[in-house]
């Protein structure tokens, strides 16, 4: 087997998978909906047997210790809005159980044609549903839920010049005398929320509560188009992150098999998206239970309640807090957010080397002040890294095109008989010290690296909107004149007449069809992507060109 042949099997097996891929999600019939018939996903523990329902474990309706009347009162009618606008987020909270019903990020718009169009994250309406909503589990007592009827004194909220934080209040008095208020902390430049319930129990007996938070969301289908620049597509779903088993995901697909529960004493619970996600932030050193329930109508539920009773005596106040990040996945914030965040930036099964990669991406950048140039400065380093090995690849390759003349002879020497041809072949191998095999190794070593930086520069928020030069806008969209695209296809072009050998005519052609089929499907691809394979096929031309020259060939 030649260099030739096995680039062609790489890249052609690389270039099925990706197709096989996008076709099962493609051509996979939407999931029919099936009703949970369990009343409650948590373990029937001693631990947790006294704790009021969690809401969405049952119907979406609140805590099961409460009777028809209070679930009436407590519903309400369908709730005010409640509008907040911070340095990073647009917000329409509502009365009805003081949830998140819209967040749009003003810092990042839907596409760079549109700057005036914020991209909006979470949404109670329409086929895309995703919001946060939380409440209260309280023994023995009437509690606010994420159906619960609150009241709020301002419908509009602005954080003020020369404050870095905004408080926004809601309050609910329960019919036996408990003053209820929902606050929510937004900071400047911060993309983490925090959630506080005040209780002031003004009753004579003491109160002991428990609090829940979960996301409430749909399961879009995919778009029923094809769009070979999606082809490896980027995961939506719930996952989770605790201290035993770290990190790890529950897709729709899972929780509609089943409900989920775990016990956990930190850690997080997410709703995942290309570029974004929402996370509830668990506080350490506690005890939770992490459940998720799937409902009619396409509604998924993956959240959180604490295991760890607050207790406040008659007459005292008391707080239950929680934190949540909605937000782009910028690995700096989610680093710092909590533990694991930052593996939200789903690099798959190559993350081992595509979060260096990224890594020193990142550097290069806070040098240049440019994703472009960073992209095409790292390319160089790559290649530099590996260019023993990509010599040696070369060399061989120079020599077996040195050896073309001789092995067309023995082509028409042998005819059709391929027992005597190969014979002969190995005979000449032998005799001129040529290993046929001596660039396969250095290649296969390679596109480990080539497909990890792939899937980094595929992941990397920060190249959403990125500008490069002149006409590229946008790295992580398509170019949009296919000037690079087409570039690359010459640039393919001219690799191959660099290092052509000889083949039978089924392997010219295919070799020959190969550029015009990854310039069409570079097409689609994000600019950064087809910049760096550009880029590449570039110094592979000036080393092979190089290394040509210095053998004679």
């Amino acid at each position: 087997m030649d260099n030739q042949r096995l680039i062609l099997f790489v890249v052609l097996g690389f270039l099925f998978l990706m197709l096989w891929q996008s076709w099962v999600e493609y051509s996979s019939p939407e999931q029919p909906v099936v009703e949970s018939t369990r009343d409650n996903a948590s373990p029937e523990t001693a631990e947790t047997a006294s704790i009021p329902e969690t809401p969405a474990i049952s119907s979406d309706t609140p805590g099961m210790a409460q009777d028809s009347a209070t679930l009436s009162a407590n519903r309400g009618p369908t709730g005010e809005t409640v509008f907040v606008e911070t340095d990073t987020y647009k917000v329409e909270l509502n009365t009805v159980g003081a949830g998140i019903n819209k967040i749009w990020l003003k810092k990042y718009t839907v596409d760079i044609d549109h700057p005036d169009d914020l991209l909006q994250l979470m949404n109670d309406s329409g086929e895309d549903i995703f919001t946060a909503q939380g409440g209260l589990l309280v023994q023995g007592r009437e509690f606010p839920t994420h159906k619960t009827q609150f009241t709020s004194t301002n419908k509009k909220y602005s954080m003020p010049e020369g404050k870095d934080t905004l408080d926004v209040e809601f309050v609910w008095n329960s019919p036996d005398g408990i003053t209820y208020k929902k606050i929510y902390t937004f900071s400047r430049n911060s993309y983490i929320i925090d959630i506080k319930y005040k209780v002031f129990n003004t009753s004579s007996k003491e109160w002991v509560g428990y609090q829940y938070n979960q996301f409430k969301r749909t399961q879009v289908d995919a778009q029923n188009s094809f769009n070979p620049a999606t082809m490896v597509p980027s995961y939506t779903g719930g996952a989770i992150y605790d201290e035993q088993d770290k990190y790890r995901k529950i897709s729709f697909s899972d929780m509609q098999d089943e409900n989920f529960s775990i016990l956990t004493t930190n850690g997080w619970v997410g709703m995942l998206q290309h570029y974004f996600v929402g996370s509830w932030l668990l506080e350490k050193n506690s005890k939770y239970e992490i459940f998720s329930n799937k409902l009619p109508g396409n509604n998924f539920f993956l959240g959180y309640k604490s295991l760890a009773p607050v207790v406040i005596q008659a007459g005292n106040a008391g707080e239950l807090s929680s934190r949540l990040f909605v937000g782009p996945k910028e690995t700096k914030r989610l680093e710092a957010a909590a533990p694991g965040l930052e593996l939200t930036v789903d690099f798959g099964w190559l993350t081992p080397i595509s979060s260096p990669l990224y890594w020193l991406l990142d550097k290069i950048h806070s040098f240049v002040g440019n994703w472009g140039w960073a992209i095409i400065i790292l390319t160089i380093l790559i290649k530099l890294a590996f260019f023993p090995l990509s010599a040696a690849s070369h060399k061989s390759m120079a020599n077996m095109r040195k050896m073309t003349p001789r092995i067309k002879t023995l082509k028409e020497r042998y005819g059709d008989d391929k027992q005597k041809l190969n014979q002969a072949m190995m005979k000449l191998y032998k005799e001129e010290k040529i290993n046929p095999l001596g660039g396969c190794l250095p290649i296969l070593i390679q596109i480990p690296v080539f497909i990890a930086l792939y899937w980094a520069l595929l992941e990397s928020v920060e190249l959403r909107q990125a500008p490069w030069i002149l006409w590229i806008k946008d790295l992580s969209a398509p170019d949009p004149y296919f000037i690079l695209p087409i570039l690359m296809g010459v640039s393919m072009l001219a690799q191959q007449s660099l290092s052509a050998v000889a083949m039978d005519p089924m392997q010219k052609r295919i070799m020959m069809a190969m550029p015009v089929v990854f310039t069409f499907f570079f097409l689609f691809f994000p600019s950064g992507l087809v910049l760096y394979w550009t880029v590449n096929n570039l110094l592979t031309i000036a080393q092979q060109y190089t290394i040509n020259k210095k053998m004679g060939v």
